[in-house]
């Protein structure tokens, strides 16, 4: 077929494709002056398109869930041990004695999980809990167990 411009039209064909055209367009009104037919596809048309826009709105809903969700995750601080916590940890497992020990051991990567603090008098200065590199290394913390009572670990 050869399209060529025209300037009233749009487009000059060849000739016999506008009966082609034509004969198609019949066709298609012909298969559609049943009233019965008519409503069925509509309907089942209808069906499907309530599908397909059911079927985005449900991924466009899951998108933002995970957007929203990665934007929380992002601006989230770690979440680590309370002070209190934290000191027990240390002096059980590790026990420094000093500053210098301790981050020692965060260098040389002995202190790998991620509930304590690499840095503590940052972590915990920042939240008011921070009292000394003393107390926290060295000093006796209360114990929950024992209802505030100083605990000694040997």
């Amino acid at each position: 077929m050869l399209l060529l411009p025209e300037a009233s039209s749009g487009f000059i064909t060849s000739p016999g494709s506008e009966t082609r055209k034509s004969n198609s367009h019949r066709l298609a009104m012909d298969s559609n002056n049943n009233p019965d037919d008519n409503e069925d596809s509509k309907s089942s048309s209808d069906t499907k398109e309530n599908v397909v826009i059911d079927e985005l709105s449900w991924r466009v809903a899951k998108a933002r869930l995970e957007e929203a969700n990665k934007k929380r995750f992002l601006k989230s601080k770690p979440v680590k041990l309370s002070y209190e916590q934290s000191q027990k940890w240390i002096q059980r497992n590790w026990a420094p004695t000093s500053k210098e020990e301790f981050y020692d051991l965060v260098a040389n990567g002995n202190l790998r999980t991620p509930y304590i603090s690499k840095r503590p008098e940052e972590y915990y200065g920042e939240r008011g809990e921070w009292i000394s590199w003393d107390h926290y290394l060295l000093g006796n913390c209360t114990d929950s167990v024992t209802n505030g009572r100083q605990s000694k670990w040997q």
